[in-house]
């Protein structure tokens, strides 16, 4: 199998145009050594993304990639992270210098040792975002699951004095009648689309100009495309 069709179909990135980008820029290796052509012939050799490797979970190469394709100041910035989880997308933020993180999710330990015992993260932990309550925040970042993003959308923009980053999850927007097949894809595209201009619609309402919409760099663990979403209040 070609190395650019490995990472596309094992590693979940998103086209194989993406894939062959990251092979020439010398983020991929084979057994340990670096291949810069898309080409190369793989069998049953170990093949590492070094980001994926770096961070402390995949979700974070979401939010870098993105972070390539907006023009956002984030250094010196207080930021809040909905739905932080094991910290991927912290972590990009505190790269990037922001003054501090205040990381909010649902469940409990959770957070990476490195991202919790970071002095500039507060943690809250076992929080649904609906009943916190803070002054507002530079930048908020989201990625959540379990819920759709038009149940905390209010309390984003009550939180939110300008920057908005958000993760769109067909898979938790559409319902849990619309057909999905064995690994938990949602199939049906009229169903994504549908909930997809509810979520702009709702933006627009608040708002919010939208500045950048792309799809995620990466699929979701169960292999669902995703999309990224840069708002300005």
């Amino acid at each position: 199998m070609r190395l650019d069709g490995y990472l596309v179909k094992e590693l979940g990135i998103q086209s194989r145009t993406k894939a062959q980008n990251y092979i020439k820029q010398g983020y991929v290796s084979v057994d340990g050594v670096v291949i810069t052509k898309p080409s190369f012939d793989i069998e049953d050799q170990e093949v590492v993304l070094k980001e994926f490797k770096d961070y402390v979970s995949r979700a974070a190469f979401k939010l870098v990639n993105f972070l390539d394709e907006i023009d956002i100041a984030l250094q010196d910035k207080e930021a809040l992270d909905i739905g932080s989880s094991t910290g991927g997308f912290s972590e990009v933020l505190l790269e990037q210098g922001v003054r501090s993180i205040t990381a909010v999710d649902v469940g409990k330990d959770q957070l990476h040792p490195k991202i919790r015992d970071d002095k500039r993260v507060d943690l809250y932990e076992q929080t649904d975002i609906r009943d916190f309550s803070h002054d507002p925040f530079d930048v908020v970042v989201s990625d959540v699951s379990f819920i759709s993003l038009l149940k905390i959308m209010d309390k984003i923009n009550e939180l939110a004095s300008k920057d908005i980053i958000l993760l769109f999850k067909p898979q938790f927007e559409v319902g849990l009648h619309v057909k999905r097949d064995k690994k938990g894809v949602v199939k049906d595209q009229k169903a994504i689309q549908k909930a997809m201009f509810a979520f702009e619609d709702k933006a627009t309402l608040l708002g919010w100009k939208l500045v950048k919409k792309s799809p995620s760099a990466i699929t979701g663990k169960d292999g669902n495309l995703e999309y990224c979403y840069y708002f300005v209040k």
